[in-house]
């Protein structure tokens, strides 16, 4: 498939996901979005260890799944958090990384993304050895784990740079799921996503089929 048409597809496919997101009631997006995260607390927690857990987790922005009650309580049971940081370079925008020890104070950066104003900043490689989980946003998703992001690349770049090790977790309501996501060479696939309804464990073979 030419690179134009997959473009055009996966654009289509992110205007209609977003739209169907946001016309969620609130109310409804608040109780799916609860729902949600008690299907990821069990999950992660009984995978990993009680002591010494340590997970990335987006702040959530607009209509994504709410993770604030999620990161509070991991702080409060002593897992180390780091949430990302949208951050201007020379040349561009890029994903910046901080640890938190308590989920307050925020304030809209870039894009209106919320962040701490302290912060304690963080690096891929300082994370290599310590970080468990990597719980990420997304606009649509396929059950090969393809995840259909804001288009900007950021955590294809940084998903890029961790080991296969360390897990990543995509957070969605059900209706985003779609049959199909073309792929692109950089993209960086999920092993797991969690909606309101299911724990659904990627098959990338699928892609194949």
């Amino acid at each position: 498939m030419e690179q134009e048409v997959v473009l055009k597809i996966r654009q289509d496919i992110r205007t209609h996901a977003i739209a169907g997101r946001d016309a969620l009631d609130s109310g409804l997006r608040h109780k799916w979005s609860s729902e949600i995260i008690e299907r990821l607390r069990d999950y992660l927690f009984e995978k990993l260890a009680a002591a010494n857990r340590s997970i990335h987790c987006y702040i959530s922005f607009r209509s994504e799944v709410e993770t604030r009650a999620f990161i509070e309580r991991a702080l409060q049971e002593g897992t180390r958090v780091t949430v990302p940081v949208i951050e201007r370079s020379e040349t561009s925008n890029v994903l910046g990384h901080t640890e938190i020890m308590e989920l307050k104070d925020l304030v809209k950066g870039r894009f209106g993304l919320e962040a701490p104003v302290v912060r304690n900043p963080a690096t891929p490689a300082a994370m290599l050895h310590t970080l468990d989980a990597v719980i990420v946003p997304l606009v649509a998703f396929d059950r090969c784990g393809t995840r259909l992001g804001y288009g900007m690349g950021f955590y294809d770049r940084f998903l890029r740079e961790l080991p296969r090790s360390v897990e990543r977790i995509g957070l969605a309501f059900s209706m985003q799921e779609v049959d199909d996501i073309p792929i692109l060479p950089h993209d960086e696939p999920l092993d797991t996503i969690v909606t309101e309804q299911a724990i659904i464990k990627a098959s990338p073979a699928m892609h194949q089929e």
